[in-house]
């Protein structure tokens, strides 16, 4: 079969054409990665979003013990045996080794006081302080209070916050989900309607996703519980958000 032989001016055609199609398909390729409307796409971008309150499923509470002691080795093995009797205490309560976890221990010394004007040489250590810090995933909410009670009891003289959460989140945001769609469309409708357009067809949805709730920290020192401690779980709201751009039409 014989080669087509081409004109020069129909091969600089057909390579601006190229370079024209493939300009295009670059910008294209640009707006789709920068999340940014196409020159003269008309669109609305609005974040939608739904909640549904929810019973936690476990509690997560963290408990410390805190010792001071002359030597660090003797800080840490007084801080070992009281770490050991809260654990002990809380496993005592029902609660699975696996529900249990280190989450911090640390070893700090302690300095004297220098006098006036002395040289920063004249500090000298004095003691040694040892902080373990155990987090407890309770299962049972209704044992809670108990749990905090019997730790104190036990030896923990500080607690680092208290949190709730569920299992399995996403799923119970599953029915919050399509609300979030709704409520996207909804307010895409009302400011399509004030511009004099109409919303038209879903051009693309995007979750926008948020750190969990950080429990809130605190540090309490206790020698003792007289009383039982009253924890109510209450809900939890949970809640999801949707980017969605909608194609806005005549």
């Amino acid at each position: 079969m014989r080669p087509i032989a081409l004109e020069e001016g129909t091969m600089n055609g057909l390579l601006r054409m190229f370079v024209c199609c493939a300009a295009l398909l670059a910008a294209a390729n640009a707006y789709a990665q920068t999340g940014q409307p196409a020159p003269g796409e008309r669109v609305v971008e609005i974040v939608g979003e739904a909640s549904v309150s929810v019973t936690p499923d476990f509690a997560r509470l963290t408990l410390g013990v805190t010792t001071t002691g002359k030597d660090a080795r003797d800080a840490l093995a007084t801080n070992a045996k009281a770490v050991g009797s809260v654990i002990a205490a809380i496993k005592g309560e029902g609660v699975a080794p696996t529900d249990i976890q280190t989450s911090s221990v640390s070893i700090s010394p302690n300095f004297t006081n220098p006098p006036q004007n002395a040289a920063p040489a004249a500090r000298a250590i004095n003691s040694y302080t040892v902080t373990n810090m155990v987090t407890v995933t309770a299962r049972d909410l209704a044992k809670v209070g108990t749990l905090i009670d019997k730790a104190v009891e036990s030896g923990a003289n500080a607690m680092y916050g208290l949190a709730y959460g569920e299992n399995d989140p996403s799923a119970l945001l599953d029915k919050a989900r399509p609300q979030a769609v709704a409520d996207a469309r909804r307010k895409a409708e009302i400011y399509a309607s004030a511009a004099g357009a109409k919303v038209g067809r879903v051009l693309s949805m995007t979750e926008q996703t948020s750190a969990p709730p950080m429990p809130f920290q605190t540090r309490v020192f206790a020698q003792s519980a007289a009383a039982p401690t009253p924890v109510e779980a209450g809900q939890d709201k949970l809640t999801v958000a949707v980017r969605a751009r909608f194609e806005l039409t005549d």
